[in-house]
């Protein structure tokens, strides 16, 4: 593997991560409070990002590689 390959993989190792460790920040409260206290719209809400996140990454992987 040649080091522009390490690059790449680093580059999308620390996209993961970050995106990863930012998801879990702000839709965490979302996700594991109580129902009671959950607005309705907040479960497809989320559903939504994370399937836009996975499309992101999808598109990047797909695409760009």
């Amino acid at each position: 593997m040649s080091g522009h390959e390490v690059w790449h993989v680093v580059v999308l190792a620390s996209t993961l991560f970050g995106g990863a460790g930012a998801l879990i920040l702000v839709l965490g409260p979302l996700v594991f409070d109580s129902p009671a206290h959950r607005p309705p719209w907040a479960r497809p809400l989320v559903v939504g990002l994370i399937l836009l996140a996975v499309g992101v990454f999808l598109a990047e992987w797909l695409v760009v590689h």
